[in-house]
């Protein structure tokens, strides 16, 4: 056998290659900057869990249609039976809605997916860059450091972030609901003007607020699917199911004062805490979210230009004379609309018309009367406290916790000797990747 060959070493790059090296860095850099300002890896988490638990609930409620269709077949008498048919249709309208939903997420997630791959390849390429200009260790502990709180940083804002998109999401449908409460109260009010022989026109508007409370209950519980682990102060699940079961009993309870009078109890009730929490949801997104999202955004800015200065001085060390006009460029700033949210992605449910009639969640022009006033917004005082900041953006806690150690562990291989600090440094840019899968892991 021949003898072992002594390891070759590292290629050591001329100026030139260097330049071209760098070139193409400000390039994947700027991609990179694209993926991360709108939040791609969050984004792609948050619709898995969403689809997840959507497909989940469809499940459920195909089950609960085919429950409600036996149901129909076997009434017979003209109550029962018109109660069954009810119910019938609010579970279809359930269902349809919840799979209109699921079909959303299905092409969200393979889009975000892709995008996912793109920004995984654009790290890996970014890492191997750095590590064929840098000899493949890192070029200073101080980038060391600026990354690894630089990471922090980000993760923290896209927690955030996420946090904004959700309950801004969430506060779209729940206006929607405060808007359809408002049109069913009216349509109900308007139902005792009509005579009592006009029996298709108490039908027709007894279907329309119908219709409006379904979907009013579809839009709050949607909103809730967005927040699942966040308590609503007003609406609550069984809020929600005690109006959804006052939708089946309507045509009934059109028929006579008392039982209309308590069902207007029941819906107006419901619209009045809908928008008290429309209300809460204004205060929690203006006064918490948005001013720790600004914060993160403060914080972030600099230390991206700290890390992008100290590997422009690391490169121009490497290139000595040839350096003279090299740039990494500016990587742009965090402070942009990315965090907004694109209403068109937003599964609004909108109520369905009853047959002959045309329009969407208003009142007809010919309507005498329009929806009871809107509820008077409370104190601020009297508004339900915020969500605790775990609840909003995830244990940030722990997260602080682990870039502490992280940064304690750093300082303290900082005062060992030249060789062990090599090796510390060699061993980061092995996590480098370990750490970001983390991260778009969680």
């Amino acid at each position: 056998d021949p003898p072992p060959q002594p390891k070759s070493e590292e290629k050591v790059l001329s100026p030139d290659e260097i330049m071209a090296e760098t070139k193409r860095f400000v390039e994947v850099s700027k991609q990179i900057h694209s993926f991360e300002e709108r939040n791609v890896t969050k984004n792609f988490n948050l619709k898995k869990d969403q689809l997840k638990d959507v497909t989940e609930t469809h499940k459920q409620l195909e089950q609960h249609y085919k429950k409600a269709t036996e149901k129909v077949a076997k009434e017979k008498a003209d109550e029962e039976y018109l109660e069954a048919v009810s119910e019938q249709e609010v579970a279809k309208k359930q269902m349809d809605g919840i799979a209109e939903q699921k079909q959303q997420l299905e092409k969200e997630v393979a889009t975000l997916g892709k995008e996912m791959e793109s920004l995984m390849k654009l790290y890996d390429e970014q890492d191997a860059i750095l590590g064929r200009i840098f000899n493949g260790a890192y070029g200073s502990e101080l980038e060391n450091k600026l990354e690894a709180e630089f990471d922090a940083i980000l993760e923290r804002k896209e927690r955030i972030m996420v946090a904004k998109y959700k309950w801004t999401n969430a506060r779209i449908l729940l206006q929607h609901a405060v808007n359809q409460l408002g049109v069913a109260c009216g349509k109900w009010l308007d139902l005792q003007k009509v005579q009592a022989n006009n029996v298709q026109a108490k039908y027709f508007m007894a279907t329309e607020a119908r219709n409006n409370l379904i979907a009013a209950a579809q839009n709050i519980t949607s909103a809730q699917r967005y927040l699942n682990n966040i308590k609503f102060p007003y609406c609550e699940p069984s809020e929600i199911k005690t109006l959804e079961r006052a939708c089946q009993n309507i045509y009934i309870d059109m028929q006579s004062t008392e039982r209309h009078q308590h069902a207007y109890q029941c819906y107006s009730v419901t619209y009045r805490r809908a928008a008290a929490l429309l209300q809460w949801f204004d205060s929690v997104i203006k006064n918490t979210i948005g001013k720790d999202l600004e914060n993160a955004k403060k914080e972030l800015a600099p230390k991206e230009k700290a890390l992008r200065e100290e590997r422009l001085r690391l490169i121009k060390e490497r290139m000595g004379g040839d350096a003279d006009g090299i740039t990494l460029g500016d990587g742009g700033d965090f402070d942009g609309d990315d965090d907004e949210l694109d209403p068109e992605l937003v599964a609004i449910m909108k109520p369905d018309k009853p047959e002959g009639t045309e329009g969407g969640d208003t009142l007809s022009p010919d309507d005498t009367s329009g929806p009871p006033k809107a509820p008077t917004p409370l104190p601020l005082n009297e508004l339900a406290p915020p969500p605790s900041q775990d609840e909003l953006f995830g244990n940030i806690e722990q997260l602080k916790q682990q870039h502490e150690k992280e940064m304690a562990e750093f300082e303290k291989a900082q005062e060992t000797n030249k060789a062990r600090i090599e090796q510390g440094l060699q061993e980061k840019l092995r996590q480098r990747r370990n750490r970001r899968t983390r991260l778009a892991a969680d």
